[in-house]
C-alpha cells in the first residue's frame, strides 16, 4: 500500500515486525515505478492477500509478504515525478520471496530497518518493536545543542514570543524536537535531548538571559486510519513545513 502519511507508513512497518514479519528489500522510484513494482510483487509474491490468508499461511510454514510504500516528498521532481520510498517485508517460512529477493534480516543491528531518508530506526529493545531516531539523526541534535548553547553574543538572536524575550535559534529547536514523531523510543531520546539542551543553556549562558519556553511532554503518536495514496499528481504544492506540521496535527490529534 501506497500512503501519504509518514506517520502511518511508520506504523504498519512496526506493526508488521510485531507480527514476525522480519525480513525485508527495499529501494526508491517514482510513482508510475510503484504501480509497475507493486504488480509484479502481487502477482509472484501474493502481497494483497488478506491479513487473514496470510496469518493461515504463516501457520502452515509459508512466508507471506506485503508491500509498504511512502512519498519522499510532496512536490514533483523536474521530471514532474513524485519521488516514493518502498518496503517489501516477508515472513520466515517457505516462499518464492526467500528464492528471489536478496531480504535483510531487521534483527540484525547491520540490517535494521530505516526510514524517513535514514532519520528512523525500527529496533527492538527487549521489550517491543518502536522507532528511534537513527545514531546521524541523534548526533545531528547533540551537535545543535551544543552549538547554539555555546554561541557567542554576537550571534545570538532574540525572538518575543508569548511576550517573552526568547533565544530564537533555541526555540526553533525545541519546536522541531517537540514534533518528531512520538514512538516510545523517540519519545525516550527526545526526553534526553531536551534535558542536554537545558543542561547546557545553565552552563554556557547567562542567568540574566533569555530562557528556555516550557513545554509539554512529547505525546503519544496514537494509532492511525489507513489512507491510501491515489493520483500523486492530484496532491496540493504546499510546503514541506506545513506538510510536517498537518501530519503532527493528523498523528497528535491538535486541533
Amino acid at each position: 500500500m501506497l500512503y501519504r502519511n509518514t506517520l502511518v507508513f511508520l506504523q504498519r512497518l512496526q506493526q508488521a515486525a510485531t507480527n514476525g514479519n522480519f525480513h525485508y528489500v527495499s529501494g526508491e522510484t517514482d510513482f508510475d515505478g510503484y504501480v509497475r513494482l507493486a504488480k509484479k510483487f502481487s502477482t509472484a509474491y501474493e502481497t494483497e492477500l488478506s491479513r487473514q490468508t496470510k496469518l493461515r499461511r504463516r501457520r502452515a510454514g509459508e512466508a507471506s509478504s506485503t508491500l509498504y510504500a511512502v512519498r519522499l516528498s510532496i512536490r514533483a521532481d523536474q521530471d514532474g515525478k513524485i519521488p516514493v520510498h518502498w518496503i517489501l517485508v516477508a515472513s520466515s517460512g517457505v516462499g518464492r520471496v526467500h528464492e528471489r529477493e536478496k531480504l535483510k534480516d531487521m534483527r540484525e543491528r547491520k540490517t535494521r530497518l530505516v526510514a524517513g531518508s535514514g532519520r528512523y530506526q525500527l529496533v527492538h529493545d527487549g521489550r517491543t518493536w518502536s522507532w528511534r531516531l537513527s545514531h546521524d539523526a541523534y548526533n545531528r541534535y547533540v551537535e545543535r545543542i551544543h552549538r547554539i548553547a555555546s554561541l557567542p553574543p554576537d550571534r545570538r538572536r532574540t525572538a518575543e514570543i508569548d511576550g517573552l524575550l526568547r533565544d530564537a535559534d533555541a526555540e526553533k529547536l525545541l519546536d522541531e524536537l517537540y514534533s518528531e514523531p512520538g514512538f516510545r523510543l523517540v519519545r525516550r531520546q527526545i526526553g534526553k535531548l531536551v534535558s542536554d539542551l537545558r543542561r547546557e543553556w545553565t552552563r554556557l549562558r547567562p542567568a540574566n538571559g533569555p530562557k528556555l519556553s516550557e513545554r509539554t511532554f512529547l505525546a503519544y503518536v496514537r494509532f492511525l486510519p489507513n489512507e491510501r495514496c491515489g493520483d500523486l499528481s492530484a496532491v496540493p504544492d504546499l510546503s514541506p513545513q506545513i506538510d510536517r506540521r498537518e501530519l503532527f496535527r493528523i498523528a497528535f490529534g491538535c486541533d
